[in-house]
């Protein structure tokens, strides 16, 4: 039985609640997920238990980059570029499907900004240590028009081209998660003894039972919430956290047919990333200090979908008004709070905490950056909670990224066991590796005529992901409602139903959940 079957939650739950764990994380975001892997890897006995959805927080909504912050250079943060600079080989490693190589285009206003750029690229691929086929090249005049046809030449006649990797962020998440973990969990108290931290106690979302969780070390990986976990230690964190939103925009390709990803500037002088992905291409991120609690679905604002609009007017020469846009995300970044500085200047690296009870905390951090998070934890979490310390053990892949070769090439091979047109294969193989089969064995006919998703995609969400609703199948194992929004009125019905089937729902329950997902919809396209 797989803990992550959402069909056998009652038999994860009593495990959960039946021995005394190594050590019990506290959040499913990326932070949590990859001290879980880590922790399991190394041998020790390790739970997570989340509040809601796995990656449901901002685990599921940043740009999609598993990349360096080259921006971050010009601010003098040269430790943070170089160890995820560094990262990105180690993800791209176990994880090819998750950390697929794009050329990103740096546009030029002039020589003197493009050899600004070229110079912060260079120390950059210096610091990554990029390999040869990895390395940056110039492109001007007929080679930029042959590059990227859709740059506006007379303002930016100048490019630096480099590497960047797209991920799928909720994806790698759930890549991560492969041990006893459960979701809808909400931690409401710390079990101590003797003062010490000894475990958790949890209240399921599913039925309001309260549960006790036991473990030797807790660990506190709950990104923006992090604050509120450590107060149930009866003392506020050493340092405070800011939340920065960052809000993107999903418009169709039709409309914006770029052929590479290209990094924009804002006339307030913010990095704004414009990505083709499938059918669509996202435009983000803002970076605004958020000033009310944290939560999954932070609103997005009218004013703020004009803001990203205008750097595709400027560079790209194309005016789209808001209701071009297909739909919005929107998601908070924890960052721990620096005196006197904006949101887009406060540092990315983490820390650390730990308390006088035992509760260890981390806090801060970039996604590229998860795994030496993950490792720099359990080290502290072994130390403070008395366990041997299993040294750091060689990379494993990631599920579904045991395979050789390019995605392109992986693609064909999916295609050649379930016949298939080459976007729909190449979807597949960049959501699930080389799992891709497995899941079209559970049902490669597209859930509904003219739709991409397949029926065995609902099923293996279900069975193999944790997912127990249709928003965790829909926007975060499957990604639908982002890649591919238009396809939304066709598919929502009929995967509904399909989960209905798999989890025993009653005719009201499936309902419930395709108008819950319909609302949710109409959220995101408030502000348009």
């Amino acid at each position: 039985m797989s803990s992550l079957d959402a069909r056998e939650r009652d038999a994860t739950l009593t495990e959960l609640t039946s021995r005394v764990f190594d050590l019990v994380v506290i959040g499913g975001g990326i932070t949590g997920a990859g001290i879980l892997r880590d922790a399991a890897l190394r041998g020790l006995d390790v739970a997570l238990v989340e509040a809601r959805d796995f990656a449901s927080g901002t685990s599921s909504k940043s740009t999609k980059l598993i990349h360096g912050g080259i921006r971050y250079l010009a601010m003098g943060h040269i430790h943070v570029v170089r160890e995820a600079a560094r990262e990105r080989k180690r993800v791209h490693q176990i994880a090819p499907h998750l950390a697929e190589p794009k050329w990103l285009t740096l546009p030029s206003r002039n020589r003197l900004e493009w050899a600004k750029y070229k110079i912060g690229v260079l120390l950059y691929e210096r610091l990554g240590q990029v390999q040869a086929p990895d390395l940056h090249f110039d492109v001007k005049g007929e080679s930029l028009r042959e590059h990227e046809p859709l740059i506006d030449r007379d303002a930016f006649p100048y490019a630096c081209v480099y590497r960047e990797y797209l991920t799928d962020d909720a994806r790698l998440v759930v890549g991560n998660i492969r041990g006893v973990a459960a979701p809808r969990l909400a931690v409401t108290g710390l079990i101590k003894d003797a003062g010490r931290v000894t475990g958790v106690r949890v209240r399921c979302e599913e039925t309001g039972a309260e549960l006790f969780v036991r473990a030797k070390g807790v660990i506190n990986a709950a990104g923006p919430w992090v604050e509120d976990v450590y107060k149930f230690d009866g003392a506020p964190p050493p340092k405070s956290l800011v939340l920065s939103k960052g809000v993107h925009i999903v418009l169709p390709k039709s409309k914006v047919p770029l052929s590479e990803m290209i990094l924009s500037v804002t006339t307030d002088n913010r990095p704004v990333f414009m990505i083709p992905r499938g059918d669509v291409v996202y435009v983000g991120t803002t970076d605004s200090r958020f000033e009310g609690p944290a939560n999954v679905w932070p609103e997005v604002l009218p004013e703020e979908v004009s803001y990203l609009l205008e750097p595709v007017r400027r560079y790209l020469g194309i005016s789209l008004t808001p209701k071009d846009c297909l739909t919005t995300w929107a998601g908070l970044r924890p960052l721990i709070a620096q005196r006197g500085k904006s949101t887009k200047e406060i540092s990315r690296r983490d820390e650390i905490w730990t308390s006088e009870s035992g509760l260890i905390t981390i806090a801060g951090g970039k996604l590229t950056g998860y795994r030496k998070m993950a490792e720099d934890t359990i080290d502290v979490a072994c130390r403070v909670s008395g366990l041997p310390a299993p040294g750091h053990v060689r990379d494993e892949p990631l599920p579904g990224g045991d395979f050789t070769g390019s995605i392109d090439d992986l693609a064909r091979q999916v295609a050649q066991s379930y016949p298939m047109d080459e976007t729909r294969a190449h979807r597949m193989a960049s959501l699930y590796g080389s799992e891709a089969t497995d899941v079209l064995a559970l049902g490669a006919a597209p859930i509904a005529d003219g739709a991409d998703l397949a029926r065995g995609e609902v099923l293996w969400a279900v069975q193999h992901e944790g997912a127990s609703s249709l928003e965790d199948v829909l926007y975060r194992r499957t990604r639908t409602m982002y890649y591919s929004p238009e396809q939304l009125p066709k598919i929502v019905d009929p995967a509904a139903a399909l989960m209905g089937e798999s989890l025993g729902w009653s005719k009201s329950r499936v309902a419930t959940e395709s108008a819950s997902l319909h609302e949710r919809l109409a959220r995101d396209l408030s502000p348009l």
